[in-house]
């Protein structure tokens, strides 16, 4: 009898020793699962897809989600099932992740990454960031974090004053090497400011519309600037945010009333075809019919009155990408780097069981003069980049757009 107990004990310890934290169970799965679909049926608007093929991309990676066992595991699953839609703003969220989106601090590395295959792609690094000191570079890949597939950027975190053993792919050459990096607190505000470039031309740098994005800084900054001719809005490596903060931003700069583009939704598609019995998926035709456009809202100071030039890159997305089209439109800016990231869908988060979310698209878009940034992105009208010593040649050429130098 006691050696019964002493196995049944042995196997209880054994399981428990499996089930991690964030183990995820089938039922739980299937939860998630009906609840993403229900969420991308009846609310995911995007020109030229159908989402109730969803079912079938879900069975052709049956396999992958089924083994998955964690919860960031069942996440990259998902998302790889998701990516079969082919645009962008379609995400599973797993719950770290989740819980992550509306603070502005982290313990971590001090790095932005992006899941990748192969791991997670490092985005550009902060001066002074411990990932910069330990040796970490834009562009590789974080193949393994302390000896774990690195699948999600929250595989990134743990305790203040650890250290992560990251094992990476190295953009350059594609060797892999072992780096250590200490993990801090860290705030990831990054704050928009001002500076100036000439006597004659000022550069706002807004480093993004999301949770960071700060209307009373901005409306300082952008009053500040009115001392000035020519006014630069830099967005490099902005990836966008609330629609509601473009808004705010755009009624400094475009003036009130002005016609700036079109959104359109379930709703609106549903009207396009009652009205026309045309297509609904046809984003540009419905566009088109649209007579109700996003315009200028009004702000306590007026629009700014001189000249503009808006620097973007790859990093450029969604409200960026909006801002950049209003303005060279509306305000003929001129647009100066490298051609933005081509995902410009409105979306929203929403909640799923068991602490999940997934962002979906609910809105496509079509700027005034019926261009569709999404899977295209804005080429510039001069195209410029960093170079490695540290110069700004995206800034030059706006000051010359600007000055007519």
């Amino acid at each position: 009898m006691r050696r019964i107990a002493f196995i049944l004990a042995a196997v209880l310890i054994a399981a428990s020793a499996r089930a991690q934290p964030d183990a995820l169970g089938a039922v739980a799965k299937r939860e998630v699962l009906e609840a993403l679909r229900e969420a991308l049926i009846r609310r995911a608007y995007a020109g030229g897809v159908d989402f109730s093929r969803w079912g079938s991309y879900l069975e052709a990676h049956r396999q992958e989600i089924d083994d998955a066992e964690s919860t960031s595991e069942f996440g990259a699953a998902v998302n790889s099932t998701l990516r079969g839609f082919g645009v962008s703003h379609v995400a599973m969220i797993p719950p770290e992740a989740a819980k992550r989106m509306h603070r502005t601090v982290t313990i971590g590395i001090g790095a932005d990454t992006r899941p990748a295959q192969g791991g997670l792609r490092v985005l550009p690094l902060d001066e002074g960031s411990a990932a910069r000191e330990a040796g970490l570079q834009a562009g590789d890949i974080i193949t393994h974090v302390d000896g774990k597939r690195a699948q999600q950027p929250e595989d990134l975190d743990g305790p203040s004053d650890s250290i992560a053993v990251l094992r990476v792919r190295r953009r350059t050459d594609g060797k892999t090497e072992e780096l250590r990096v200490p993990r801090a607190v860290t705030e990831f505000r990054t704050p928009a400011t001002l500076g100036e470039l000439t006597s004659s031309t000022a550069i706002i740098r807004i480093p993004t519309f999301n949770t960071g994005y700060d209307p009373f800084e901005i409306e300082e900054l952008i009053q500040q600037a009115f001392w000035y001719p020519n006014l630069v809005i830099d967005l490099r490596g902005n990836g966008g945010g609330r629609v509601s903060h473009l808004a705010h931003l755009l009624s400094m700069l475009v003036p009130e009333g002005t016609p700036i583009g079109t959104v359109v939704d379930n709703a609106t598609a549903a009207k396009y075809v009652e009205a026309t019995s045309g297509d609904p998926s046809d984003v540009m035709a419905v566009a088109a019919w649209v007579t109700d456009k996003q315009s200028g809202l009004p702000n306590p100071f007026g629009p700014y009155p001189g000249r503009l030039a808006v620097l973007i890159d790859g990093g450029s997305a969604s409200a960026s990408e909006v801002t950049t089209g209003a303005l060279r439109e509306t305000r003929n800016a001129r647009v100066i780097g490298q051609k933005s990231a081509g995902a410009l869908l409105v979306s929203t988060y929403v909640p799923l069981p068991h602490d999940f979310a997934v962002q979906i698209p609910f809105s496509d878009y079509v700027s005034i003069k019926g261009h569709r940034p999404e899977g295209v992105g804005i080429k510039p009208d001069i195209e410029a980049r960093r170079t490695r010593r540290g110069e700004d040649p995206a800034a030059a050429a706006a000051i010359t757009a600007l000055e007519g130098l």
